[in-house]
């Protein structure tokens, strides 16, 4: 039995965020894994505790918007799908996220392509883009 842990999200954080996290349990119960997910919304976030971040075997990120605290799961083997391909198909993820982790193919968290270049370049970019405007109304209101 494998240990997944997952983070669902949708845009408006309500129905397709809990019926993602719903299928993915359900297909992780039917499958014979154990499959524990942090719902992220409008509703709040029920996050994971670390330890139980730290005793998976594998992640999965059904989500439309970026995943909050994803450096949590920083080393951990993981597939990253839209909220309604994690309703609709739970059970092929489950088994895709286990075969890539057990066969070396998974991405990792935090490695390679991860949000960390695009978080550093928005970084870089707000400040000098704030200074140059006078902040975001500034543009409504004419100042400069």
């Amino acid at each position: 039995m494998a240990k997944i842990v997952c983070v669902t999200s949708c845009i408006t954080g309500i129905a397709h965020t809990y019926m993602a996290a719903e299928a993915l349990e359900q297909a992780g119960k039917k499958l014979g894994h154990e499959v524990i997910v942090e719902t992220q919304g409008s509703a709040g976030s029920n996050p994971l505790s670390q330890a139980v971040i730290d005793s998976a075997d594998a992640v999965i990120f059904g989500v439309d918007l970026e995943v909050k605290g994803r450096e949590r799961f920083n080393g951990k083997p993981y597939i990253e799908v839209p909220v309604a391909k994690a309703m609709k198909n739970a059970q092929d993820l489950v088994n895709q996220v286990l075969e890539a982790a057990a066969n070396g193919t998974a991405a990792k968290v935090g490695e390679g392509s991860s949000a960390k270049p695009a978080e550093k370049q928005e970084q870089a970019v707000k400040p000098a883009t704030e200074k140059k405007s006078g902040g975001f109304l500034a543009g409504l209101f004419g100042k400069k």
